[in-house]
This record gives structure tokens, sequence and C-alpha cells, in this order.
């Protein structure tokens, strides 16, 4: 057993398979319509899959806390990782980054159009890179062509994987009809993608407590609890 060993074993032991729970947490609470849990499940689930990348690439995952944006750089910077990501999944990247971190509803909690499907592609996309891809180059194995698994992603399973996702689909658990409705990249059954975006057509604004009352409340809260960063630079900047 090596340094090398332990980063492996805990980023798919401990990394990984917290953020295949998340993920399966977030489709819930999309389907109950809890928008604040969605997005926060949903930007811990990303930023999981993006730390255990970095360890299974022996990077550091130390400092990036909630921030997938630059965890999504760094992840960039491996040398030798053929990132494919489409504009959607960088989109939605940026977008749980500046909405998800919204734990105490300090801002406001902002559903765009689509986010289930735009979540389930962002997850595909990142978790397929969610193992030790040093230990198969090793082994001389050939990597089947991405635009091969673009077109059929339920046929994609990670390299020698029992991970999480892989066994609730092929032991069909008790997560499994929360993982798999309407879900165009993870389950068995066949499904329309436009008709999954087209139930799917949800935006909503949901305004916190602060939006309504102001810098007075701010004044008042700021005494009892800690606000966010962001939250404090806001009301600051009101005279």
């Amino acid at each position: 057993m090596d340094e090398e060993y332990f980063l492996n074993e805990f980023a798919s032991g401990s990394l990984r398979y917290t953020a295949d729970q998340d993920y399966i947490a977030a489709r819930m609470s999309y389907r109950t319509n809890l928008v604040e849990p969605f997005l926060w499940s949903s930007l811990h689930a990303i930023e999981k899959y993006l730390k255990a990348i970095l360890l299974f690439n022996k990077m550091s995952a130390k400092g990036y806390g909630h921030n997938i944006d630059k965890l999504l750089d760094a992840v960039k910077e491996i040398d030798g990782l053929d990132l494919r990501l489409s504009g959607q999944v960088e989109s939605f990247i940026q977008y749980l980054n500046e909405f998800g971190e919204n734990r105490y509803f300090e801002g406001a909690a902002d559903l765009r159009e689509y986010a289930l499907d735009n979540l389930d592609e962002t997850v595909w996309y990142i978790r397929r890179y969610c193992y030790c891809t040093k230990y198969y180059k090793e082994l001389n194995c050939i990597e089947i062509e991405p635009s091969c698994l673009e077109q059929d992603p339920k046929s994609y399973r990670l390299p020698g994987s029992n991970a999480f996702l892989e066994k609730i689909i092929k032991e069909e658990l008790d997560a499994y009809p929360f993982l798999t409705w309407n879900n165009w990249f993870y389950g068995k059954q066949e499904c329309n993608r436009a008709s999954i975006r087209d139930s799917q057509r949800k935006f909503s604004v949901i305004n916190p407590t602060l939006a309504f009352f102001g810098k007075e409340a701010y004044d008042v809260l700021k005494e009892y609890v800690q606000l966010s960063p962001g939250t404090t630079k806001y009301f600051k900047s009101i005279p």
C-alpha cells in the first residue's frame, strides 16, 4: 500500500460514493419541487466528483471549498486528461457555482429551465473521468471513442467499476426509480430526451426574507448569525 493507493481509495470510497448519493438526493429534491436542496445537493455532487478526479490524478483538492468553477479549471490542467465537456455542461457548472451555495436561503433561489436534464448531463460528462485512468493506460487498454459514448450514454460504465450508481442500476436497489426517472443518461429503460426536457419546463425565482426587508433586516441579523460573504458584501455596499 502506498500514497497512490490511499488517494484512490478515498477518491472512490468517500468522494465518488457520497457524490453519487448527493446526485440522487438532488434528483429527489427536484421531483418534489424543493429548489434550494436541489441546488445545494447538485453543487455538492459536482464538487466531490471534481475533487475525486484530482485525487485519482495525484493532485491536491485542498483550498477550493465549494467553488466548482476553480475546481473545473484545476481538472482541465491535468496532463493527458482529454476532458470533453459541452458548452451546456460548462454553463450549468457556472450556474451552480453562483446559485448552489444558498443553504440558508440568503439569496434568490433561481431554478433554471431544464435544470434536471442539465444536472444529469453534467454528472455523466464529469463522472466518466472519476476513476484511476493511469491504471488502465498501463494495461494498454483502448478507450472507446467518446463520440460513440455520447450517442448512447446509458451503455457507459466506469471501467472495472463496482461504483454506487452502477450498483444501483445493476441490482435495481431502492434508489433506482429516483435515479432513473426522466433520465436520459442513467438507467435501463428507453426514453425520449425531447419529452424529458418538455416535462421539465420549470423556471422559478424565489426571493429570500432579506430581499423584502433590506438593509434594516441585515443590520439586525448580522449581530446574531454568520451571513455569507456575498450577502455581507452586498449590504455593506448599500449606503
